[in-house]
């Protein structure tokens, strides 16, 4: 199957809404999920149910964020030919972390975030991208309002626009500009209409109950090893890359530090895999480049069909104690 998406063949995309329905199926037929509450909004509470729409809206942002996340890959030639390896490892990886019974705020900041990434990725080193930078702060600023623990990552956006371009005071404050035009408005109509109630909980800073959690440990462990692997090849990658390469592949470890970490501090109070599920959109990226080691490569598929099965079989399995 990885040979297959591997290739440069656009027809694979149409076994992705196959393998979505299976995760699907698998959820109905399986042990129930216990539903988190971890990613309230701004302004808004998530639902909860096993309702048809629920699966529907869950599964069809997975395969929309799946095939937006390759397209950037492919746009921006972080390889010298095409491939959908990416939207495979997307589809695998974010049902484990993401209820699919269970609709929520965390995969339409996936879209968002994919979104702000592409329009980074966009800007030259000499082109006018004022423009360019001011969508990516909308786009930004959105996801911000679905997760409000993404505002912590302003600076690094900031910082990922000076890797790419020349350092620009009136580029960041373009930015900033257009952070602020989507909350600004959203809080205006909240305001007009009477509907401004702040719903959103600071969490309770103590170590979770792992009796509760113990379901994500192994999908934490295999997060944890896919990514020693995909780094263990990134290096000979970026020795090989070109300098707009690099940058963009520095733009993306940038991003990925402050959503690993982002998420490893939620999970350590929460004990809920939402917010690292952010983690795999760069990680995609990562994995892509072991795949294509000669180093790495076996392992890489080892394990990569290892998360395949446990994707499936998760779904019977309940681990947590009462």
């Amino acid at each position: 199957m990885i040979r297959l998406f591997l290739d440069n063949r656009t027809a694979v995309l149409l076994l992705l809404p196959l393998l979505i329905a299976l995760y699907v199926l698998g959820d109905i037929l399986g042990v129930e999920q216990v539903a988190s509450n971890r990613v309230d909004g701004l302004f808004f509470s998530q639902t909860s149910s096993n309702h048809f729409w629920d699966y529907f809206g869950q599964s069809f942002l997975i395969l929309v964020n799946a095939v937006l996340l390759n397209a950037v890959f492919n746009s921006h030639e972080f390889l010298d030919k095409n491939t959908y390896i990416i939207s495979l490892i997307y589809v695998v990886l974010t049902p484990m972390f993401v209820p699919l019974n269970q609709f929520n705020p965390v995969l339409l900041a996936h879209f968002f975030i994919i979104a702000t990434l592409g329009a980074l990725f966009y800007l030259k080193q000499n082109a006018d991208g004022k423009m360019t930078i001011f969508n990516a702060g909308i786009l930004f600023s959105i996801a911000m309002i679905l997760l409000p623990y993404l505002t912590i990552l302003i600076p690094f956006i900031l910082i990922m626009i000076v890797i790419i371009r020349p350092f620009n005071w009136r580029e960041l404050f373009i930015c900033l500009a257009g952070l602020s035009v989507p909350l600004l408005y959203y809080i205006s109509y909240l305001f007009l209409t009477d509907s401004l109630v702040f719903t959103w909980k600071f969490p309770d800073w103590r170590l979770h109950d792992y009796r509760t959690a113990l379901n994500a440990y192994p999908i934490a462990g295999l997060y944890i090893i896919l990514l020693f692997i995909s780094l263990a090849s990134l290096g000979a990658r970026m020795l090989k890359s070109s300098l707009r390469l690099k940058k963009q592949i520095q733009m993306l470890g940038l991003i990925f530090t402050a959503l690993f970490l982002l998420g490893c501090v939620d999970f350590y109070f929460s004990g809920s895999l939402l917010y690292l599920s952010l983690a795999i959109i760069p990680l995609t990226y990562f994995l892509t480049y072991a795949f294509l080691s000669k180093r790495s490569g076996i392992l890489a598929n080892i394990f990569f069909y290892i998360a395949l099965l446990y994707s499936f079989v998760k779904f019977f399995l309940n681990f947590t104690q009462d």
